[in-house]
């Protein structure tokens, strides 16, 4: 935290000795001040930086991971769960960011010594992990000189098939019917409103259509030497930070870095089809919808369950040290021990997460809402029966399974997904 060095108008002493103080947040500094040239906007005095970033992946987690983390007595929460600054707000100051998190005279009344947030966001996007090592060195020193360090990185992880399955859920079923509905409840369609079933049997595409389709894609752009491997490097070209790790790892012999999201998926087809992985499908079924706004979660049902292409930039730009692979399967069979394992990692006093961990997880399945608790049995039964063929489960397994090996190689362990 920024401490006042004179300021006569708080008691610190005082503060510090309230340990029930309500979290206040401060206001963010207006979009007017900053396009106005406030000298105030990069006046960081008051506020605090997070100690721990939970960057993904989506449908992963990071949910109720986050909620149990600030469920210990030393950890404070953000404004929101996601802010995805470093990402989405990137010409707004440092000052608004932090603004985000608990202030400093927050810290001291509740006892706290650190707060985070959690933007699944983050994970795909190499821009992001250098954005992020960047900025916080550079512009969170407070005019003091001295760059400060880096929060902890923390990304949790899922059996892929079980995240293309929730992803394929959250994102795409549950908005493509609420939206198919609206519309033919505004035009008097006489049959509406149709049930959840009608809608999945003749207006949406299937889990296993997608999914083949998409494999197709992926596996012509990650073929070596492909669209992957040339795209990515010529998208980052410009920049010496990404030049300079792509010739050491050339150099060392280590497998080409990849930006997933950004080069395998490209543009619109046509006026149509938003994507080219789609074009086959639309044409057998036109009355079938795959225009949503949230494409870029619905093209990569896939593409974001290799977990190890996106970490693989992460690792080269973080310290190894700074940066911990959580496996989803432990907040289910053993919460209490791998969010221990966790807090130690981050260097927070030892604490009994067992009542916390015993409402459920958070933001399951088709539920929306970050804060949605689903009972823990609920939840296990959430992955049961994934609608897919024995022939693509098997074509899918194949190709992941080398991602997985160079996740599991980066995180010095194994998840439980045999």
């Amino acid at each position: 935290c920024y401490l006042p060095t004179n300021d006569p108008t708080t008691n610190w002493h005082e503060l510090m000795n309230d340990h029930q103080s309500k979290i206040k947040y401060v206001d963010a500094i207006s979009l007017e001040k900053v396009h106005g040239g406030d000298k105030n906007v990069d006046d960081l005095t008051g506020l605090c930086r997070p100690g721990f970033i939970i960057i993904g992946a989506g449908k992963c987690g990071t949910s109720s991971l986050y909620h149990y983390l600030v469920g210990h007595p030393r950890v404070l929460p953000a404004k929101t769960k996601q802010i995805h600054y470093f990402k989405y707000f990137t010409n707004r100051p440092m000052r608004w960011y932090l603004s985000n998190f608990p202030p400093a005279q927050s810290f001291l009344s509740n006892g706290a010594l650190m707060t985070g947030e959690a933007s699944p966001g983050y994970l795909p996007y190499p821009e992001v992990a250098h954005r992020l090592k960047n900025w916080m060195h550079v512009h969170a020193n407070n005019g003091e000189g001295q760059p400060v360090s880096s929060p902890k990185i923390v990304s949790i992880v899922r059996n892929p098939l079980e995240r293309s399955w929730s992803s394929y859920k959250y994102n795409y079923v549950v908005p493509v019917i609420e939206k198919l509905r609206k519309h033919d409840t505004n035009r008097k369609d006489p049959g509406a409103p149709y049930s959840d079933e009608y809608y999945k049997k003749h207006k949406l595409f299937s889990f296993e259509e997608l999914i083949a389709a998409e494999l197709k894609q992926l596996k012509e752009c990650l073929q070596p030497g492909g669209k992957g491997e040339k795209g990515s490097k010529h998208l980052f070209r410009e920049m010496e930070w990404a030049k300079t790790i792509f010739e050491g790892r050339s150099n060392q012999g280590l497998n080409p870095l990849v930006a997933v999201d950004e080069i395998c998926y490209g543009g619109k087809a046509s006026s149509k089809v938003i994507r080219q992985q789609w074009v086959d499908l639309v044409e057998r079924y036109p009355d079938k919808e795959i225009k949503v706004n949230n494409v870029h979660l619905v093209q990569s049902l896939v593409g974001r369950s290799l977990y190890a292409l996106p970490l693989e930039w992460w690792y080269e730009l973080f310290p190894r040290d700074d940066i911990y692979i959580f496996c989803n399967e432990d907040l289910k069979y053993n919460a209490t021990k791998s969010m221990s394992n966790l807090t130690d990692f981050l260097g927070l006093p030892s604490f009994d997460f067992t009542e916390v961990v015993s409402g459920g997880m958070y933001n399951v399945g088709g539920n929306e809402g970050y804060d949605t608790l689903t009972d823990w049995s609920d939840a296990a039964r959430d992955n049961k029966d994934i609608p897919i063929s024995k022939e693509l489960r098997a074509e899918y397994l194949d190709f992941v399974r080398p991602y997985n090996e160079r996740l599991f190689s980066l995180a010095g362990k194994r998840c439980n997904w045999d």
